[in-house]
């Protein structure tokens, strides 16, 4: 017999709400000018700090686009009783932890990377436990999502985790 679990699967789905609500990379591209060859240096020496940080918004968007598809599948997971298929959940925890190891494998070793991976391992935890729902929900992901949000605002990228 499944037992009603409306109000961990409700704080679950509202910290999954509330932190993936939105990523988006606010800075805008514009045209480069010809550089000196001391510009040019610069910019060289410059690359590893710049491929971090595309690294981290991308990063920050597969977080995005992994969570809201985490949200929506625990969502369909609830039946019209407030029920939760355990099955269901545990495997859109697993889905979204497994999404997030894999935007990590091409990051470098940044705030970004360990915030997400802090989610993603309590994220793993819950899935592998009897009743993944309870565990999630008694994590504690609003200092993760916090901590998420910072690093992300840091590397240009806005996110609501």
């Amino acid at each position: 017999m499944t037992r009603s679990r409306i109000l961990p699967t409700a704080a679950l789905v509202c910290a999954a709400l509330a932190a993936l609500t939105a990523c988006s990379d606010s800075g805008t591209e514009t045209a480069a000018a010809p550089q000196s060859p001391a510009a040019a240096a610069v910019s060289a020496s410059a690359a590893p700090a710049d491929a971090n940080a595309t690294g981290d918004k991308s990063l920050c968007s597969a977080v995005n686009t992994a969570g809201s598809t985490m949200k929506s599948d625990i969502t369909s997971a609830i039946d019209a009783k407030g029920d939760v298929d355990t099955a269901k959940a545990r495997t859109a925890l697993t889905e979204f932890h497994t999404a997030v190891t894999r935007a990590l494998v091409v990051t470098g070793d940044t705030d970004v990377a360990h915030a997400a991976r802090a989610v993603a391992d309590e994220i793993d935890k819950a899935a592998k436990a009897d009743d993944p729902i309870a565990t999630a929900a008694d994590a504690d992901f609003e200092t993760l999502s916090e901590s998420l949000t910072t690093a992300c605002k840091s590397a240009g990228v806005e996110i609501n985790f």
